[in-house]
Order: C-alpha cells, then structure tokens, then sequence
C-alpha cells in the first residue's frame, strides 16, 4: 500500500509565514484534547465474523460446487435384480452348505453338497459290474479267434482227408481191376494147359509123345493152378483195400460235421461277444446315470450373483426340486421406481437415464428405461398417510450398467430420466 509523504512542519519564525498560518501551526503543535473511546461489544463481533465466514463460503459454493438442478425426471426406489432359485434335482440329507447370503459366487462356484454315501456305494458296485461284463466280452472275443483258426484246420484236414480216401478208392479200385484181369489171364493159362496135358496124358498112352512132353505139360497145369490161386488172393487182397478205401471215404461226412460244429461255436461266440457288448453298455449306462445323479448332489452356481436367500442348513432332509438358495443375477439389476401418473406421457421404452447410488453418489450408473407397467396403482405401501396415497402412479423399471458391480440388490437409489 503506497503512503503519501507528509508535509514538513513549518516553524514559527519564517518569516514568510503570515499570521494566520502561524497560530494555525502552532495550535496544530499544541496536543488537543483525548476523546472517550466506544467499546463494540464481543457478541457483535463474532457474529460479523460468522456472517463474514458464512458469506466467503456461500461465495465459493456458488462459484467452485453449485451445480445446476439438471433437468429430466426423476424417481427413488430400490436396486432390484431378477432371481434364481437354485434347487436339488435329487433329495437326501445337506452335508454342506459354503455361502452366506452377500456372497458373491461365480458359474461353476459349490454352493451345497448333499449326502452322497449311498449314491458312492451304488457307484461301486456298477463300477464292478462293468468291469464283470467288459470282462466276459474280453474273454468272448479271445474265444473267436481260437474258434475261427479250429474251423479252418478242420476244413483243411476234412478236405485233405477226403481227397485222400478218394485216391485210395481210386488206387484200390486200379488195384483190383488188374488183380481180377490177372485172375482172367491165369484161369485162361489153367484151362489151356489142362487141355495140354489131357492131350499129352492121351498121345502119351498112344506112345505118340514121350514121356518127357507128357511130363512138361503136366508141370504146365501145376504152374497155371498155383497162378490161378495166387491170382484170386490178389483180387481178394485187392477188394479188402478197396473196402477200407471206401469206409475211409465215408468217414469224410464226419469229419465235416466236426467242422460243421465248430462253426456253430463260432456262431455262439458271435453272439456271446454281441450280447457282452449290449451288457457292457447296460452297465455303463447306469454307472453313468450313477454318476450324473453324483455329479447332482453337488449342486453348483449357474450364474455370477449375490446370494440373497439360503434356504437350507447342515443336516436338513430336502426333497427333489426344493430351493437351496437364490442367486440375483448383477449382471441384469433394475431401479424400481414409481413415477406420478401426469409424468407418464414424458417416459417410453429405451429412453436413456441415470442412476445416482447413496453409496456412490459421484459415480452415476448408465440406465435404460426397460418397463413402465401396464396399469397403474397407488402410491407404495411403504407410504402410510391416506392423503399421499390417494395419487395413482406407474411403476418404472432401469435396467443398469453395472460393469464395476457397484449397485447391490436392495440399495436405496435415484433415477433421472432424459431425452424427452
């Protein structure tokens, strides 16, 4: 602050001074009488003190923080989310229960465990009946093989056998027909050497041939019958071998009717292996159905929520179908709210709108208007004066935004709706 020099004081004897300036200097000099000084009462001051605070803060409210009233329609209510009773597809005794109501769950996350010791022991034992039947089929298909390569060396040793017999038949048949054409041949030397020797035996009594011809062709006869008999044991030797060869054929029927026995093993075994397979999946269809209703008893979220509701304790019997617990979905939450029934024409489906949360005032939530009910009703319940609850108004649904998970089923919450 700048300061304005003060004048010298002129003395009393400059003689340039006039008379009137001089008395005026020297009752300037001359100290003037004390005036009574006013006393400002403490009350005063601190209420100016106040009203000066008061005033500066007013200042920078209307400056730095008043905001304008912006505009749209607004309405209170509560945060509200669509709910999903969680419930058992088999009944039995609770063996557990991990979540509390607030809790916030994922998909897949446990929520309840019921007894599962029986289900376990029926588990067991169709375990070990797949094992029995997979077993059975096993044994069924290493049977074929052995079958199969029996039925083949059958075959091969009926064919073989058969073509056998009907070599020998055939050689025994040779065999016989030249030991019978040797016969012939034999019983044709006998009869002409005994014509021989009756012819010699005759000129010999004749005396027209000596004794020796005659005895030569006496020697010829004995030689042909000795022929003539070993001749007919060759056709008998022949014949016997024959009718072995024959018999042996006939056996071949037989030895193809073994094969004929193995095939019907083998058919057997096809069967057995086909019914093992059907019994191999009967088992394991109700191990599986074992197993699913296992997997039941373990009864898990669908969903991400908040548990609002648990209905069930440790140790409780609960049939088929029984709730165990509500989930709300925070994906999919809504501001319930009424508005009046004069504001009904400024609201339509799809407008766009805020949320404002008492927790997070400074963080509004995006919001579209979802539902504006079909009829309309009193005010809430919750307003219990006849005078506030003789205005008719709509109910209006705010589907949110909620990325960060901020609103929470049940939170006290205002909406704006704009756009119209």
């Amino acid at each position: 602050m700048t300061q304005t020099p003060t004048e010298p004081i002129h003395d009393a004897r400059d003689t340039n001074s006039s008379p009137v300036e001089d008395r005026t200097q020297v009752s300037q000099l001359q100290p003037s009488p004390q005036k009574p000084r006013r006393h400002i009462p403490k009350a005063v001051l601190v209420l100016g003190a106040i009203a000066l605070i008061a005033g500066a803060g007013y200042t920078v409210y209307r400056v730095f923080i008043y905001q304008p009233e912006p505009e749209g329609l607004f309405l209170s209510g509560r945060i509200e989310g669509y709910e999903t009773d969680v419930s058992a597809k088999i009944g039995g005794r609770i063996a557990s229960v991990a979540v509390r109501e607030g809790d916030l769950v994922k998909p897949g996350q446990s929520l309840v465990q019921i007894d599962d010791s029986e289900l376990r022991a029926q588990f067991q034992g169709a375990s070990a009946r797949v094992r029995g039947a997979q077993e059975r089929l096993e044994r069924s298909r290493q049977q074929l093989p052995v079958l199969e390569a029996q039925l083949q060396q059958a075959n091969l040793t009926t064919q073989q056998a058969k073509q056998e017999s009907q070599g020998r038949v055939e050689q025994a048949e040779n065999a016989l027909a030249a030991a019978r054409s040797q016969l012939v041949e034999a019983q044709a030397n006998l009869e002409l050497s005994r014509v021989k020797q009756k012819r010699s035996n005759y000129l010999y009594s004749q005396g027209a041939v000596s004794a020796q011809r005659k005895d030569e062709d006496d020697a010829t006869l004995s030689v042909n019958q000795a022929r003539v008999a070993t001749a007919r044991q060759q056709v008998q030797s022949a014949q016997g071998t024959l009718t072995q060869a024959q018999a042996t054929l006939r056996n071949t029927p037989i030895r193809a009717a073994a094969a004929l026995q193995i095939e019907k093993q083998i058919v057997q075994a096809r069967t057995d292996i086909t019914v093992a397979q059907q019994e191999v999946k009967n088992v394991q269809a109700a191990q599986a159905e074992v197993q699913a209703n296992l997997n039941y008893l373990k009864v898990n979220s669908p969903l991400t929520g908040s548990i609002i509701t648990r209905s069930v304790e440790t140790g409780e019997v609960v049939a088929v179908g029984a709730p165990l617990v509500t989930i709300v979905n925070l994906d999919n939450l809504y501001l319930r709210g009424f508005i009046p029934e004069g504001e009904l024409g400024k609201v339509r489906i799809g407008q766009s709108s805020l949320v404002y949360l008492d927790t997070y005032p400074n963080q509004p939530l995006k919001a579209t208007v979802t539902r504006i009910d079909p009829k309309a009703s009193f005010t809430p319940e919750n307003i219990y004066f006849k005078k506030d609850r003789i205005t008719q108004v709509f109910g209006v649904e705010l589907t949110l935004k909620n990325p960060q998970g901020l609103a929470k089923p049940g939170m006290p919450a205002d909406g704006r709706i704009f756009g119209f």
